[in-house]
């Protein structure tokens, strides 16, 4: 391994950022029994330093399938569609698993996550995982200091989104990097 990138993934873990993150989840559940199942996996999926909060202004609809809407195979929980141009999930009320749990499974797959858990979720949304294989490594900071010193409008390493790579994103990174 290069000296010089042995010396700064050493020092990686000497460097924290103690800035709590809050992510607002754009979505649109369309009955109080999903937006409940919503709210409680955004609080599981929370912890000290990620806060995931639902904000219903936008993005994709939730809603149970209305009575005489087109019939749901039985072995099928929930199905996405584009309506009008936009994304709409119907869960099957009589699916074959209960709703909670195909809400949760829709929401693993719209979140991206690998688990419905908080790490997971940290993971996700650390902005760290810059190839998105699901892992924070040395390839993830290749592509931080390959972009290092430039500024734009949504660069590849730009952590903070402050539309510059620099020391402040890589202290964002070290924060979420664990050597090996």
């Amino acid at each position: 391994m290069n000296r010089h990138l042995r010396t700064l993934l050493l020092t990686l873990p000497l460097l924290s950022t103690s800035a709590a993150n809050a992510i607002n989840v754009k979505l649109r559940p369309q009955s109080t029994q999903i937006e409940a199942v919503v709210l409680d996996t955004l609080k599981r999926l929370s912890s000290s330093t990620l806060t995931l909060t639902l904000d219903k202004t936008g993005g994709p609809i939730l809603v149970l399938a209305a009575p005489g809407s087109v019939p749901f195979n039985p072995d099928v929980s929930a199905r996405t569609l584009t309506v009008n141009g936009e994304s709409r999930t119907e869960f099957n009320p009589q699916g074959p698993v209960p709703l909670k749990d195909a809400v949760e499974a829709e929401l693993q797959r719209q979140l991206g996550l690998v688990a419905l858990t908080p790490e997971a979720a940290q993971l996700r949304y650390s902005g760290a995982d810059l190839n998105a294989d699901g892992t924070i490594d040395t390839a993830d900071l290749a592509l931080l200091m390959g972009n290092f010193g430039q500024s734009g409008a949504n660069i590849r390493g730009d952590l903070n989104s402050d539309g510059h790579v620099d020391d402040l994103d890589l202290r964002l990174f070290s924060a979420q990097y664990k050597l090996p």
